[in-house]
């Protein structure tokens, strides 16, 4: 079944919708999110999808697999394990999540939502402003780059990450355009965390957000890219390869994908995916 494409916001603001495939959520710390179909690693990394600033959860500590039908999840041998209604986990086995499941990683308690719930998926602002601190400004999406920018102008790079990675892991499940504020205002914050770190994982996130919502990358944003990369020799994951493949299916399903994109994102492709 192929997609659809939709109008939003205005001409010439197209944004592209894959198939309809049931909706899954997981709520923690009050927030509640949408589980975007694919596999999505969990643990105290910034590449993971959802990051935990927990010291008894793992570096990958598990993978959470989304298909059209099933939410399963998959310990990666941590070193204190998952725990599935108080019963752990054994070895790297999918293991199927159904509504009402509980999952416990490291001290974070994950409740599973499945499709027809009554549950509404938080707004992108209201989750982001339970991550903030009760004395930190909390206007956003207007002010996000700023926090970034004066986290990293003062060195504070374990900071920055933690306004950006919160702002990410939102729009991850978040139903806005590209060119909303707050996709635009998360964008510039990631790329500016990899033009100062040198780290190819803040543009992992970047070819992610726009594989997994069909944002056409603006002209803007591509030369921004183009400035982070000389710093950068490989961008790691699977973002950028996930990108270029929704672009070719974008296109197969009618919407108008500029062949300079195309182009574009096949070239570096080529020059900086890696493993």
């Amino acid at each position: 079944m192929g997609g659809i494409l939709s109008r939003l916001g205005g001409a010439g603001n197209l944004r592209y919708h894959g198939p309809a495939v049931p909706q899954f959520k997981i709520k923690f710390g009050g927030r509640t999110l949408a589980m975007p179909v694919g596999s999505h690693l969990v643990g105290r990394m910034s590449d993971c999808w959802l990051c935990l600033d927990d010291d008894l959860c793992s570096r990958y500590h598990a993978r959470l697999h989304v298909t059209e039908r099933e939410l399963a999840v998959e310990d990666l041998d941590s070193s204190n394990g998952s725990y599935l209604n108080g019963e752990k986990l054994s070895g790297r086995v999918k293991t199927p999540l159904n509504h009402g499941d509980n999952l416990r990683i490291g001290r974070e308690v994950i409740s599973i939502i499945s499709d027809g719930s009554l549950a509404p998926v938080d707004d992108p602002m209201d989750s982001l402003r339970k991550t903030i601190g009760p004395h930190e400004e909390t206007q956003f999406p207007q002010l996000i780059s700023q926090l970034v920018q004066k986290s990293l102008n003062m060195g504070k790079i374990k900071e920055a990450e933690r306004y950006a990675l919160a702002l990410t892991n939102q729009l991850m499940g978040a139903n806005v355009p590209g060119d909303h504020p707050t996709a635009r205002s998360c964008i510039t914050c990631l790329i500016a965390l990899a033009t100062k770190s040198s780290s190819g994982v803040w543009l992992d996130r970047v070819f992610r957000l726009h594989a997994v919502h069909g944002w056409l990358m603006a002209d803007d944003i591509i030369e921004q890219l183009r400035g982070a990369l000389d710093r950068i020799t490989r961008i790691p994951g699977t973002g950028l390869e996930d990108y270029e493949r929704t672009l070719r299916e974008m296109s197969r399903d009618g919407v108008e994908v500029p062949r300079g994109l195309m182009s574009t994102i096949a070239e570096f492709s080529d020059a900086y995916a890696g493993p």
